[in-house]
């Protein structure tokens, strides 16, 4: 476990760095990705920091919170509906436009429902589509401008260690969808098409990560979902359980923003492969006194694929016989190819209707 001390230490040491460090965040206006963007605002010096959601009359309040904590630094609101690829591909060229590089994007879109499947216009499954296909998307068409950083780090907040079984006529749960089949066939996608990329970007640092139990306001969100007759009984849990699981058995959701900018800057989580320009390989924020590398999914004659599989504190999950077996029958480049036919036929249907 990587203790609180050694984080807060990791993190404020990232106001030594020059100006000029470049975040892209989605999901950042709640839970986990506001109380991260919120250390990032604490612990950089100039930053820049892009932050994608669906309405910006609800985010003003957060930008102007962001510049109360660092006036220096910026904090630029992208509109957009991350659940449909058309319009990641959008805000993703808003980005290009302003930046020559990025050198963190971090992910945590998305929400636990109790609703059943809903398709969006695309015909991908809007939950699938916020913890997998949406933010492979937006790290595919951010890896240009990862890769002319000197130390980029790609973050997926979502359910490493909790990887299912995958179907490979199936992988994107269309026949026989249930939430939690498709959240652990969104992690499992993940590690695979983080490997796949790897092996294509050394230079840049992936690392799947699971939260662990925080004090959020997402279960309570979940049970608000429940549908029709359900909603009633599903107030008791809501106001009872909930509020007692939150406050005895949950990190504070400022901790595990702590924690996720620690996972986002610190050299315990490396590429694969030095910087051609700089010979870096580690992070911006160097180790702390006793802290150790992070174990890749993938080692080498000691050196790892830059690929990491993260608990909530902050150590990599044990090795996954689930996953070995899919490494060896190459299921990332299945994954990678059913990824790339899913955007193709999304941007189809968008064609087909004339926007």
């Amino acid at each position: 476990m990587v203790k609180l001390n050694d984080i807060r230490t990791s993190n404020q040491s990232l106001q030594e760095l020059p100006p000029g460090l470049v975040a892209v965040f989605v999901g950042a206006t709640s839970g986990i990705g506001l109380a991260t963007i919120k250390q990032f605002a604490r612990n950089t010096n100039g930053a820049r920091a892009y932050i994608i959601g669906r309405s910006r009359d609800k985010v003003s309040h957060i930008i102007d919170a962001l510049k109360k904590i660092n006036p220096m630094s910026t904090f630029v609101f992208v509109e957009g509906q991350f659940s449909l690829i058309k319009e990641v591909d959008r805000m993703s060229e808003q980005i290009n436009k302003f930046e020559d590089h990025v050198d963190i994007l971090c992910m945590s879109p998305g929400y636990l429902s109790l609703g059943g499947r809903k398709d969006t216009s695309e015909g991908i499954e809007t939950d699938f589509a916020l913890q997998y296909y949406s933010r492979q998307r937006l790290l595919l068409n951010m890896i240009p401008l990862l890769e002319r950083s000197v130390s980029p780090k790609v973050l997926s907040i979502l359910a490493a260690g909790f990887e299912g079984p995958i179907d490979v006529k199936n992988l994107d749960c269309r026949h026989h969808y249930s939430f939690v089949r498709a959240s652990r066939s969104a992690a499992t996608m993940t590690d695979l098409m983080f490997e796949h990329i790897a092996k294509r970007h050394p230079t840049v640092s992936f690392i799947h990560s699971f939260p662990g139990r925080v004090g959020t306001h997402i279960l309570d969100h979940m049970l608000g979902s429940a549908p029709g007759l359900l909603w009633y009984p599903a107030l008791i849990p809501r106001y009872t359980i909930v509020p007692l699981y939150t406050h005895l058995l949950c990190i504070s959701a400022d901790e595990a923003g702590e924690r996720t900018l620690f996972l986002a800057t610190s050299a315990k989580y490396p590429a694969g492969k030095e910087h051609e320009m700089t010979r870096r390989i580690g992070g911006w924020a160097d180790l702390p006194y006793g802290v150790g590398a992070a174990r890749a999914t993938v080692m080498k004659d000691g050196v790892g694929n830059g690929v990491y599989r993260t608990m909530w504190d902050g150590e990599s999950c044990k090795e996954s016989r689930l996953l070995d077996g899919y490494r060896e029958d190459c299921l990332g480049r299945l994954v990678y190819e059913h990824t790339m036919g899913v955007f193709a036929k999304a941007l189809k249907v968008d064609a087909g209707n004339g926007n």
